[in-house]
This record gives structure tokens, sequence and C-alpha cells, in this order.
């Protein structure tokens, strides 16, 4: 995973998730390494979403939808496989966006946690934004641009 080019020279790597956070099946997080070049070390960033943000965010950018006309293009033994992948990439991108969010607000050299009540608007805003490349992200690693039509790519 990589930054858009309009966020800082951060290096940011996804750690873990998505899962659900522990206590609460209905906030989903994941867990990135951040490294800015100026920085001696890297720090976790644990980005919280909750489960109806990401509805609402796949709603708004017609993710299922899409994702339906990927998947039927794909041979039938890779089809529930690849939807089980691609909306926990989904997921991964969504956290991302939320990030990069927090990176352009300003981040300290601190590990910290972006709770889910955080930056609500901006991210629906930015995943709107940035529908596209989260669609032609998840195409990307689930490493089935060839078999999917250029209509999707």
């Amino acid at each position: 995973m990589h930054a858009s080019p309009r966020v800082p020279p951060y290096r940011i790597t996804l750690f873990y998730g998505p899962e659900y956070l522990e206590g609460s099946p209905q906030t989903i997080q994941c867990i990135f390494n951040v490294k800015k070049r100026s920085w001696k070390g890297g720090v976790q960033i644990v980005v919280d979403i909750e489960q109806s943000q990401f509805t609402r965010v796949g709603a708004s950018i017609q993710f299922d939808e899409w994702l339906r006309g990927v998947i039927d293009q794909l041979p039938e033994d890779f089809r529930s496989e690849s939807e089980e992948r691609a909306k926990d990439l989904f997921a991964q991108q969504v956290c991302l966006v939320k990030l990069q969010q927090a990176i352009q607000h300003g981040i300290k050299q601190e590990n910290a946690t972006l709770e889910h009540e955080m930056l609500v608007k901006e991210l629906d805003a930015a995943t709107t934004q940035e529908a596209e490349q989260i669609k032609r992200q998840v195409l990307t690693e689930l490493d089935v641009q060839e078999i999917v039509a250029q209509e999707f790519s």
C-alpha cells in the first residue's frame, strides 16, 4: 500500500486487519505501521471504523454492485473466496483513507488510535473522491485484472 501524492512522504504498511474490535462487534479496525522519512522509527496507528460507516461508504461508491460485476466474471471456483477477500480489501482501503485523512490533519510520532467517531465526515467525503482508486486497489490486490473486463479497472 502506498500513500496518495498529496500526503507527505510517509511509508504506510498494513500490519493487521481488518478485525472486529474486541468487545465491539460493530467496530472494525486495521493497524498500520507508519513512518515519516524524518522520523528515526515508525509508529503503529490503529484505525477504528464502525460497521455502519463501512456500509454507508460502500453504498455511496456502489461497491457491492461493482464487486458483483467483478465476481460474476471470475471462474466459479474463485468467486466465494474472491468475494470475501475483496470485502477485507475494501475495509483495509477505507481504513487507509481514514489514516491518510489523519496524516493530512497532522499526526505525532507516537502510537495512536483513530477512534471510530473521529474524521467521520472527512472519511465520507474522501472515500467518495477516492472511489475509483479504492476499487482499482481492490482489483490489484485480488490479482484478477487479467480476468476482469476493462470496464471494471
